[in-house]
């Protein structure tokens, strides 16, 4: 009985020191100095309340996603058609976690915390959509186009490319997303939310110093307008 209560109390202080670690991380921040440029690229940094990422257009400064991701990769055939959609969302993930979580009410613990302790299977999960909206899912961030095209050259490289041929898609859990193989380790350090912070602190935007959670990430973007982010329009 001694050594389980020893056990638990390392692990809360343990649990208590990361969960302090992370809100000083995410407080601290880092290129205090950026401001957005009056001409650059409209991105969106979004959360869906646990996991953030990014919404970017389907096409700019050169970069097609729709060439890299096809919407005919997507289950649903109204978003195969060409300008069904405009912008593309991109997250970074643990495999197990994503393809086993499909909603927060199926949260399991023992997958919670084997993606903590780490793994090397990651996958890339992609949305398509139309128009998005700021609000409390997505928050606008305008970016200079080197700084676009430096954080696609980022993103691409967490890609796991085949060596021939198209990427593989992995069904998502609609008809408008789906899942890519790709690089990178997940752990409690690496999370989804810290390889966010990660690719903006990289490409100069103000962001904390470590996010390993949603609202380290989300609150360095305040909330303009109240408006929730519409659900992407499916063709008519």
């Amino acid at each position: 009985m001694k050594r389980a209560r020893a056990l638990f109390a390392w692990l809360a202080l343990i649990a208590g020191l990361a969960f302090a670690a992370g809100e000083i991380g995410g407080l601290w921040g880092t290129n205090t100095q950026w401001r957005a440029p009056k001409d650059g690229v409209t991105i969106y940094v979004e959360t869906n309340g646990f996991h953030t990422g990014f919404i970017l257009p389907a096409r700019a400064e050169g970069i097609d996603w729709h060439q890299l991701f096809p919407p005919t990769d997507l289950g649903d055939i109204r978003y195969h058609a060409t300008g069904a959609t405009d912008h593309v969302a991109i997250s970074w993930g643990e495999r197990d976690f994503y393809l086993n979580t499909p909603d927060w009410r199926e949260l399991d613990p023992m997958t919670m915390a084997r993606a903590a302790i780490g793994s090397d299977a990651t996958l890339i999960h992609i949305y398509h959509m139309n128009r998005p909206q700021e609000g409390r899912y997505a928050r606008r961030l305008v970016i200079s186009h080197a700084a676009y095209r430096q954080l696609a050259d980022r993103l691409m490289q967490d890609i796991a490319f085949p060596e021939r041929g198209p990427l593989k898609a992995i069904p998502g859990y609609g008809g408008d997303d789906v899942f890519y193989a790709a690089h990178g380790r997940y752990s409690a350090v690496r999370s989804c939310n810290a390889w966010t912070g990660d690719h903006l602190r990289a490409i100069g935007v103000r962001i904390g110093a470590w996010t390993p959670a949603e609202h380290h990430v989300m609150r360095w973007f305040p909330e303009v307008s109240p408006r929730e982010t519409a659900a992407p329009r499916v063709p008519d």
